[in-house]
């Protein structure tokens, strides 16, 4: 990938003052700094050891000339004194814009991944994993400031520094120059060999610390279960063993980045001490003044800070590069990667007003791995349909296929006649309402949550509230802290299992759908909250075209049809009073459930 594709390179073009100021700012701290040694020189030659003036005062005009000469040290110290004044104004005004120009970077490609993430179709963040997402999103857009520190310095001060005091040396004293010229073969070998290693550690590293955020993030999540399972030291043991690997990797990176220091560093002192010796050398055949030595000698020091900075910010510019390609591969993800795509001649879905066909629909996640094959059967508008099956049957990948969560791999999805495909995305899933299993709320008011079932437009106060008190909410709600704008923390923490979920259903009154799709609606409910969650969903689904799963066949028992799952199948289908009499899976689920609620009941007994 050309890394004018990188999404910061389009990025930094809209921030094309505060680079500008940047750049003006480095490149005048480049020239101060080869400004700065001359006054030491004559001090040294023409002051303290009273040789003739520098030839450049003569092109001054007669009297700053003589007004120079006549107070040549004060002269002298008023340039130091004005040099590094304006090297500190330079460096201020550099500070200033690389933070601003940093941030205001980080901001928006951060922005920008985010969208991009939440674009993709759900299948992404389940092949990627919880971890390694939010670790592109947070760590690796914060570590792209670094290609901006990077370039930027060594683009505008230390490659003209390096230049320019080369230049100025070779002046000087081209024998000198000469030898440290010496060094770059030494030192371009020693920044690839090396900066190649980091930057491979570098990966290594990011993706090691992506596992670490997704197991940190699984035990957050099944902490109870960890705790009455006795699990706590099994997880520890598999934390370690992540850890470790990070670990490794981060300290083979600094291994290879201390190595390539220190290298720099030996050969740096090297050339500094031959050339304190050729220079003495030479001073003593009346070749080189001291002063000229002095001021050589300052340039060399001058010389080797551009050379540093080169390989400190190659590194980090290499490890930045590192941390852009993991965020680029995921821009370069589409939708249609991802077998989701909206056609261009898509159009706006018109309202549901008959039928949904699933006309052998079959799904695969990857070539080989089939979840449904040859699905097919019909809703008719305000038909309640359920669908029952074993964990892993495939029920709530088949829910999934009606939003374009995932898209059918066989056959097709007809609404009114039409393939969903041929809808745009936005209007298909604004004619759906979904409540789903995981109880999902978001960072937000209890008035805001619920007003989330229809964003493209306000909803006003008591259309809010009539949602809650459909959905038996509002009660409970009204004893909160602050009533509806009492702020809510994600995943509903500080609501018991019922309130969550009847603030979902609140959402899903409010988006008044006319397809809802229920997943698991009774799932984890005791049976004080099953019965008021149960009241809202039967009104939620009257008059509404339903598709739901459920574990508890009760309460999918008076549904249309009935669908029963197995390895992606339908194998039954029927009314209950149908299947039950056709002595399948069903009526064998059904007798199951009816002895395990008879057995606790009795046992319930005293």
């Amino acid at each position: 990938m050309h890394w004018k594709e990188y999404q910061i390179v389009a990025i930094l073009k809209k921030e094309r003052r505060m680079t500008f100021w940047l750049a003006l700012a480095l490149v005048l701290q480049s020239g101060l700094s080869m400004i700065q040694p001359w006054p030491l020189q004559v001090i040294f030659d023409s002051v303290i050891l009273d040789k003739p003036l520098p030839s450049l005062l003569e092109v001054l005009p007669a009297p700053p000339a003589t007004f120079i000469a006549n107070n040549l040290l004060a002269a002298m110290v008023a340039a130091l004194v004005g040099v590094a004044f304006m090297n500190g104004a330079a460096l201020y005004i550099q500070n200033i814009t690389y933070t601003r120009l940093a941030q205001n970077t980080i901001q928006r490609l951060r922005l920008k991944l985010f969208a991009h993430v939440l674009r993709l179709p759900i299948r992404h963040s389940r092949d990627m994993g919880a971890g390694e997402v939010i670790e592109r999103i947070t760590t690796d857009t914060e570590d792209s400031e670094k290609l901006i520190e990077g370039v930027s310095t060594l683009a505008f001060r230390s490659i003209p520094t390096f230049v320019g005091i080369i230049g100025i040396m070779f002046w000087v004293e081209w024998v000198l120059a000469a030898v440290t010229l010496f060094l770059a073969p030494v030192l371009v070998w020693a920044t690839y060999f090396f900066g190649a290693r980091v930057k491979q550690a570098t990966r290594n590293r990011r993706r090691h610390e992506a596992a670490v955020a997704s197991e940190a993030e699984a035990a957050r999540k099944g902490h109870k279960w960890l705790k009455i399972l006795g699990l706590e030291p099994r997880e520890i043991e598999r934390m370690e063993e992540k850890t470790d690997r990070s670990r490794n990797a981060g300290v083979a990176a600094g291994v290879w980045q201390g190595a390539y220091t220190a290298i720099t560093n030996v050969v740096l002192a090297f050339g500094t001490a031959v050339v304190v010796l050729l220079g003495v050398w030479r001073i003593k055949a009346g070749a080189l003044s001291p002063g000229e030595l002095l001021v050589f000698m300052s340039y060399l020091r001058s010389l080797y800070k551009p050379i540093r900075e080169v390989t400190k910010y190659y590194m980090k510019i290499t490890k930045a590069v590192a941390c852009l390609e993991r965020i680029e591969e995921v821009m370069r993800i589409t939708p249609c990667d991802l077998d989701v795509c909206e056609q261009p001649e898509a159009e706006t879905m018109p309202p549901f007003s008959r039928d949904i066909v699933f006309d052998r629909a079959g799904f695969e996640y990857e070539p080989g791995t089939t979840v449904l094959e040859g699905v097919s059967f019909t809703v008719e508008k305000g038909q309640k349909v359920a669908i029952v099956g074993d964990s892993g049957s495939g029920k709530s990948t088949l829910m999934g296929l009606l939003p374009r969560f995932f898209d059918a791999t066989n056959g097709q999805i007809l609404i009114d006649g039409l393939d969903i495909r041929s809808f745009t995305l936005a209007s298909l899933r604004r004619q759906i309402g979904i409540v789903t299993q995981e109880l999902v709320l978001f960072h937000a008011t209890v008035r805001e949550n619920i007003a989330l079932g229809r964003p493209e437009e306000t909803a006003i106060d008591a259309e809010v509230q009539r949602a809650a008190a459909l959905a038996n909410a509002h009660d409970f709600i009204m004893d909160l802290p602050e009533g509806y704008d009492t702020a809510l923390a994600s995943g509903s923490l500080g609501l018991s299992g019922g309130q969550a979920k009847r603030i979902l259903i609140a959402r899903a009154f409010l988006r008044d759908a006319p397809i809802v799709l229920l997943d698991e609606p009774s799932a984890g409910l005791d049976p004080a909250s099953e019965a008021l969650v149960m009241e809202a969903f039967d009104r939620l689904m009257a008059n509404k075209t339903v598709l739901m799963t459920s574990h508890r066949l009760p309460v999918i028992a008076n549904s249309d049809l009935i669908l029963v799952l197995r390895e992606g199948r339908i194998i039954e289908s029927g009314t209950h009073e149908e299947l039950l009499e056709q002595a399948g899976v069903y009526r064998t689920f059904w007798h199951q459930q009816v002895r395990t609620s008879a057995d606790d009941e009795a046992a319930s007994q005293p």
